[in-house]
């Protein structure tokens, strides 16, 4: 899952993860290598009650906001979701599962972002890159575990088409970003006059087609919401809830 700075990339991943935690069958693990927990946390109640995040932020409280907050809270004690403000390396993710999850496994493991790890070690970020995907991709199979990797998408160099929709050679950092993943998403917004549309899109897909629909994307809660959709789209959304729940 990819896009630039500020496309909200983090809140689609959180709202993925919490649709998927909603399943009490489910567990999920949430891998934060730039945020903190508390603001992950923060960010999911504004996106669930529709709070301004960042009046909450300033002391700016709405009304109802303990009875929002005792439901909230009566909420992350009925799923499964834990949130790990580490996973740097995979010796690190090995770490989580063995210490968190004795007697079990988490179902889907989200890591933001995925340009965050250590790699000095290796001397050369792509290769880390490569080595950590590749270890990721491993796990997955081995342990049937569902892995979805946050990404940042590469800046454009000099006289570059900036116009343009993102495509899998702008992944950041290393071709096994493309080469290993099942399904690559893109969130981004276009100009378009005064406003701003926001769009995602599934640019691959070893399992189906590839689609991009328009979305509604409230950053002040940072929230995704859906328009209507043609039929075409209500599939690729079945398609898409089927394996996040």
């Amino acid at each position: 899952m990819a896009g630039h700075t500020g496309a909200g990339k983090t809140s689609l991943a959180l709202q993925l993860a919490q649709s998927a935690a909603d399943n009490p069958n489910h567990h999920i693990l949430f891998c934060s290598l730039e945020m903190k927990g508390w603001e992950l946390t923060t960010r999911l109640f504004c996106e669930m009650n529709g709070v301004n995040y960042s009046s909450l932020k300033k002391g700016i409280f709405p009304e109802n906001f303990r009875m929002l907050n005792e439901k909230f809270e009566e909420y992350l004690t009925s799923i499964d979701f834990e949130i790990y403000e580490y996973g740097y390396n995979f010796e690190q993710i090995v770490e989580i599962l063995k210490t968190g999850y004795k007697g079990t496994k988490p179902d889907i493991i989200f890591i933001d972002f995925i340009q965050q790890i250590e790699w000095m070690s290796f001397k050369d970020e792509r290769i880390a890159l490569t080595e950590y995907i590749r270890k990721l991709t491993e796990l997955a199979k081995t342990q049937n575990i569902g892995i979805v990797i946050v990404s940042q998408l590469r800046r454009l160099p000099a006289g570059a088409k900036y116009d343009r929709d993102p495509d899998l050679i702008d992944l950041k950092g290393s071709g096994a970003l493309e080469q290993m993943s099942s399904k690559v998403i893109f969130t981004y917004g276009v100009e378009e006059g005064k406003t701003v549309k926001h769009y995602i899109h599934l640019a691959k897909n070893r399992q189906g087609e590839t689609i991009k629909r328009e979305v509604i994307f409230k950053g002040w809660m940072y929230k995704f919401e859906e328009i209507e959709l043609t039929e075409k789209e209500q599939t690729f959304v079945k398609d898409i809830e089927k394996t996040f729940r």
